[in-house]
């Protein structure tokens, strides 16, 4: 009997160790899951950037800046809050605001205006800015006057600079501009110079370009120290904006 016994529990024994076996009793195998995209892969989706940096080019005009880009004027000095445009250097980073570029950016240039600069552009000297400061008046119609140059708040006394230069055709007073200079130089060309405190040169003295020819001042109809200055082609004023050129 324990023989017979012995046989049976070796007999179960075997049916439960090879059940591992039967067809029915595979468990089943899990379906392996994707792979998970490598994070290197990943397509990664970046906000433009609100805005485009101008780097400015020795000898280049705000003017012309604002013109590449089809930007006001006043608005591209406002957004880069340039208290004092007249020493916007070479090698300054602008801010451009995207929403303010125009899609095409390549803004053709008035013919009458590529003209003049082109002769600007020949000469060896150019304009430089007459004195440093704040533009409080801008060239063209304003909500109360229509203004022939711009108008440029600087410390009294401050020296004012020939833009380029030229022969004293003019040094006096000028009516409700106070004291004023005007010089004739190559091209056609002429500026002016008013609001002064004092007038520093003589009716048909030659100056350089850079020398001082008057202080500033709020003489005439000038509620603070201030210098008037023009730009005038053939006689005919034009935005001092375009020929002003970076130092």
């Amino acid at each position: 009997m324990k023989h017979k016994g012995f046989i049976i529990l070796f007999i179960v024994a075997t049916f439960y160790l090879m059940g591992c076996s039967c067809p029915n009793c595979n468990l089943p195998t899990p379906s392996p899951s994707p792979n998970p995209t490598p994070p290197s892969s990943r397509t990664i989706v970046k906000s433009p950037t609100p805005y485009r940096i101008h780097v400015v080019k020795r000898g280049e005009t705000l003017w012309r800046i604002s013109k590449r880009y089809g930007v006001s004027l006043h608005d591209l000095i406002a957004v880069n809050h340039l208290d004092d445009p007249s020493h916007v250097i070479a090698g300054t980073r602008l801010i451009i605001p995207m929403h303010m570029i125009r899609k095409d950016t390549k803004v053709k240039v008035p013919s009458a205006s590529t003209h003049s600069r082109r002769k600007i552009s020949n000469s060896k000297q150019g304009f430089i800015w007459p004195v440093r400061g704040k533009i409080v008046t801008f060239f063209g119609k304003t909500k109360s006057k229509v203004s022939k140059g711009i108008e440029i708040q600087a410390p009294l006394g401050a020296l004012v600079r020939a833009t380029q230069s030229g022969k004293v055709i003019y040094s006096g007073r000028y009516g409700p501009f106070g004291n004023t200079v005007i010089l004739e130089h190559s091209n056609n060309f002429s500026s002016v110079y008013a609001h002064n405190q004092k007038n520093l040169v003589k009716v048909g003295q030659w100056v350089s370009q850079g020398q001082a020819i008057a202080t500033v001042g709020k003489s005439g109809h000038a509620d603070f120290p201030n210098l008037h200055f023009e730009i005038r082609k053939k006689s005919k004023a034009v935005d001092p904006l375009i020929y002003l050129r970076s130092p």
